[in-house]
């Protein structure tokens, strides 16, 4: 008898459904032979310190560094229910055999052998490893199913990885928060290896664009017309600069320009140069492209990208597997997409394109077929199944469109144009020393010019006409690195330019433009995702910025939720469509003892040697020896140095309370005052214990040792207690326009 566990209910009913399994069941399918269970992601967890030491659960130095022996394992409190499920089928003495069919990659590893370690199953056990859950992808994963010992590597590199997680993300979260209480501060400063780079990366372009200095400049335009009174613009361009940095070199360049008129120094063609320019078709999308496009195009967030991507795949089985980090596709899977064409096909706003994909043999180009660049799982593709618009959400249907279009497009040909660079020349030409450029903040890429070049002067203009489609036919396609809707562009290179011919005179009119140099943009979803992906460009090392160009920070998967993670803590906000850092994310960062932890180098190595763990070239052992040397000296030097004090208008991130007072009601009057002081000490002291003093918390008062287990919780509309300046509340009547009901002082 088989046992099969998926990583979610919708996934275990598909499985069911192309298997024929149709029994019902407490937590699971069950019939013919099988029974499908399902994890609802993780089912279990590492324990918490105190599992393994009572001496570990308050938060102090000198029980840190915290380094068990062996990780103990325990239920999540969530989902103790469908784990009991789960636990007692993997002891179940019927199954010959379990098949892991959680999602194929390391995390969905991690999950199953989780729950295996602690059910303490002995059932030999296979793996399922599909990229779409269609009919035909779930039989043909079935029929070849793997041992599990091929996967061992995989396994490895996942425990790896959850346990180095667990070993650096708490005690450095322990040493930095209990440093900063020592120092007067009372924040919750939590630390992680890609959440604290992540939320350093958000720090340091907040602080450059506050740090910028706007430069005014001033660019000469120059309007010309042909003979035949066509007309077309143009900027005055030195030696590839057209900056001037002060007024009076353009007032001083307007009255040059303006005595050069007629022949033979007046305004005429010095050249034309035409090229033809070939564009290719952008790559297929893995994840991160996918979300970055959707967020320029739709103002969708990366969360809801994933989604929405999750929902096609999964309930609609349009899409196939969305965490994928891969824009390619392996060589085998050519010869199917033919049926992917065909359903494809099916749908209107595709079908002319589909089927003259269909009408010739079907590309092989490399740059969509590599199998060395496909990892876990391939670039994301419609499936085979006949998608029905009307059966989709408006925004599942945007995003459905964005990945048909870019399938359909990486098959078509390049797009041409022809790119025109035309040059004006107006003057007479001089012997002059050329000046000396001088560069304009994070403008050094384009100089300021400080002093006016000789004569003659030069206008360039360009013009681009596109003269095959190509892949552009494709209506609606374009690349994930557009700007948003909206954005300006230049549209000096958009323009059409005439037939201009060498030497020919031109009337022209000139006037000043007066700019200022532009600080960095702010962070949306769509560049904070770019930057976590290509964070390898900040490190020098060649192998670590290998290892980076592969997974950069964090995972195409988890790079969202991070996202959403430094929200929730208080350590970035959304502004609009920005993102940005917050006091209390500023001074973590800027307080951290230990520099490598907002770092990429760290999750660089990290990656680098789990990848060489998932390939079976180093042993775990190893990887996580090295682990505990780093955490021994980053406590150490946590320890050693200055704490953080934090700031007192800061966001705190959010604190665990007793249960009894979760969901109590603040008073509207009160709720704003409480909003500013979050975290702040009354300087009362804690009638319980009598050690701490009281905090405001978001609901309640608490005692400032809430974290060495001080439980006392006094709610807001009870009165400060102990403190001599509070007055004593009236009892006023229970009900009526003004009353309300006296909170009894409730202790947990």
């Amino acid at each position: 008898m088989q046992l099969i566990i998926a990583e979610k209910p919708s996934v275990a009913r598909d499985i069911a459904r192309v298997l024929g399994v149709r029994g019902g069941g407490d937590g699971c399918i069950e019939g013919d032979g099988r029974v499908i269970t399902w994890c609802l992601g993780h089912l279990v967890e590492f324990a918490e310190p105190d599992a393994y030491d009572a001496a570990w659960k308050p938060w102090r130095l000198a029980s840190l560094p915290m380094l068990p022996k062996a990780f103990k394992l325990r239920p999540v409190h969530r989902s103790a229910s469908q784990w009991r499920v789960v636990r007692a089928l993997l002891r179940d003495r019927r199954f010959t055999e379990v098949v892991n069919a959680c999602d194929a990659g390391r995390e969905g590893e991690l999950i199953f052998r989780l729950c295996v370690e602690l059910a303490g199953a002995r059932i030999p056990t296979k793996r399922l490893w599909i990229s779409s859950l269609t009919e035909a992808a779930i039989r043909e994963g079935f029929a070849r199913l793997e041992p599990s010992s091929r996967y061992d590597a995989l396994g490895d590199a996942a425990r790896s990885r959850a346990e180095a997680d667990w070993l650096v993300g708490l005690n450095a979260t322990r040493a930095v928060t209990v440093r900063g209480r020592d120092a007067g501060g009372d924040c919750l400063f939590s630390v992680g290896r890609v959440q604290t780079p992540t939320l350093a990366m958000l720090v340091a372009r907040d602080q450059s664009i506050r740090s910028f200095v706007p430069t005014d400049y001033w660019e000469v335009l120059g309007e010309f017309a042909t003979a035949e009174r066509t007309r077309f613009t143009a900027r005055w361009t030195f030696e590839g600069q057209r900056r001037l940095g002060r007024e009076d070199l353009a007032r001083t360049l307007l009255e040059r320009l303006s005595e050069s008129v007629g022949a033979p120094h007046g305004p005429r063609v010095e050249s034309v140069e035409t090229k033809r320019q070939r564009v290719p078709p952008p790559m297929l999308f893995d994840l991160t492209s996918l979300q970055r496009t959707a967020n320029a195009r739709f103002g969708f967030a990366a969360q809801r990208t994933l989604d929405l991507a999750q929902s096609l795949y999964e309930r609609h089985k349009v899409l196939t597997y969305p965490r994928t980090d891969s824009r390619n596709l392996p060589k085998a899977m050519h010869a199917a997409l033919g049926a992917t064409l065909r359903a494809v096909a099916e749908v209107p706003d595709y079908a002319a394109f589909a089927r003259r994909l269909a009408e010739a043999p079907l590309s092989r180009s490399a740059r969509v077929f590599d199998d060395a660049k496909v990892r876990d799982h391939h670039a994301i593709i419609p499936t085979d199944h006949r998608a029905s618009p009307s059966s989709l959400s408006s925004d599942e249907r945007k995003l459905y469109d964005l990945v048909v279009r870019r399938f359909l497009g990486v098959f078509y040909p390049d797009a041409e144009f022809d790119q025109t660079t035309a040059v004006v020349v107006v003057g007479a030409p001089t012997k002059r020393a050329a000046p000396k450029r001088r560069a304009s903040g994070d403008e050094a890429a384009e100089g300021v010019l400080d002093a006016l070049p000789a004569p003659p002067d030069r206008f360039v203009a360009r013009g681009r006409v596109r003269v095959a489609a190509g892949w552009q036919e494709v209506a609606g396609f374009g690349d994930e690195d557009a700007p948003a809707k909206g954005a300006k562009a230049d549209g000096d290179d958009a323009q059409p330019l005439p037939r201009l011919r060498d030497g020919e005179p031109l009337q022209g009119r000139y006037a000043t433009e007066k700019k200022q140099t532009q600080p960095p943009r702010p962070f949306n979803d769509a560049t904070m995702l770019g930057a976590m992906e290509s964070a390898g460009r900040q490190v020098e090392d060649e192998a670590l910025r290998e290892a980076l160009k592969e997974r950069g920070l964090g995972t195409p998967a988890t790079r969202a939720s991070m996202i959403e993670t430094l929200i929730h803590r208080g350590y970035a906000v959304r502004e609009q469509k920005s993102l940005r850092a917050t006091p209390l994310g500023e001074a973590l960062v800027n307080g951290l003892p230990v520099p490598a932890l907002a770092s990429p180098e760290l999750t660089g190595a990290w990656e680098e040697r789990l990848g060489r763990v998932a390939r079976g070239t180093e042993t775990r052992a190893a990887f996580m020896r090295d682990i505990e040397d780093m955490v021994r000296d980053l406590v150490a030097r946590v320890i050693a140095a200055p704490g953080i004090a934090g700031v007192a208008s800061a966001p705190i991130a959010p604190k665990r309370r007793p249960a009894s007072t979760a969901r109590r009601p603040i008073a509207k009057k009160t709720a704003p005052a409480i909003a500013t002081a979050l975290g702040a000490s009354t300087g009362v002291p804690c009638p319980l214990c009598m050690k701490g003093t009281l905090i405001v918390g978001r609901r309640a008062w608490g005692c400032s040792l809430w974290r060495e287990g001080c439980a006392a919780v006094f709610p807001f509309d009870a009165g400060l207690p102990g403190a001599a300046s509070a007055p004593k509340r009236r009892r006023r009547p229970a009900t009526g326009a003004t009353g309300a009901k006296r909170t009894r002082r409730k202790r947990t």
